[in-house]
């Protein structure tokens, strides 16, 4: 029985590690020549609009990304590709597309967020995967829960189904 039992962790443990292998984003900047980059450039300032994946990326972070990107757009001017660059254009571009895609990953709002959590109740666990921007949004909704109900006496109301007005 505890062979059974000790099978079919391992096997949810193996899924698991399987699941969040696969969902891993790939670098939004990997280029390498001039005309594919400049495409990457004019898709990633797309998507740090508003409505865009990279929508929470800051003002300072929007800066140094757009000043990084620039610089990859300068070394790319001098060789055209990553085979004909020298070594020391090689280093700087490989850092600063390294800033960017850890400025933006990090900021990707589709990017999925895997937790093991136990089920209330039993030592058991599950995993939930929510994207960035699910688990940012229910911050919210904690934080302004909290300042409402908390900071200014407010109780929240629960709807009683049978009256329709406020539970006590």
């Amino acid at each position: 029985m505890k062979l059974k039992i000790l099978i079919a962790w391992l096997l949810v443990v193996a899924c698991s590690c399987v699941f969040a292998a696969q969902t891993k984003s790939p670098p939004p900047v990997n280029a390498t020549n001039k005309n594919e980059f400049s495409r990457v450039v004019a898709e990633i300032q797309g998507q740090m609009k508003p409505s865009g994946r990279y929508a929470e990326v800051n003002r300072m972070e929007r800066e140094r990304v757009d000043m990084r990107l620039a610089d990859m757009t300068t070394i790319f001017a001098r060789s055209g590709d990553i085979e004909h660059m020298s070594k020391e254009d090689k280093i700087a571009f490989f850092n600063a597309q390294e800033e960017v895609n850890g400025i933006l990953l990090k900021r990707d709002g589709d990017r999925l967020i895997c937790v093991n959590e136990a089920r209330s109740g039993t030592h058991f666990k599950n995993t939930k995967c929510r994207t960035a921007r699910e688990v940012e949004a229910d911050r919210n909704g904690a934080q302004n829960w909290y300042r409402n109900s908390t900071l200014h006496n407010v109780v929240p109301c629960v709807t009683d189904p049978k009256t329709g007005g406020c539970k006590s």
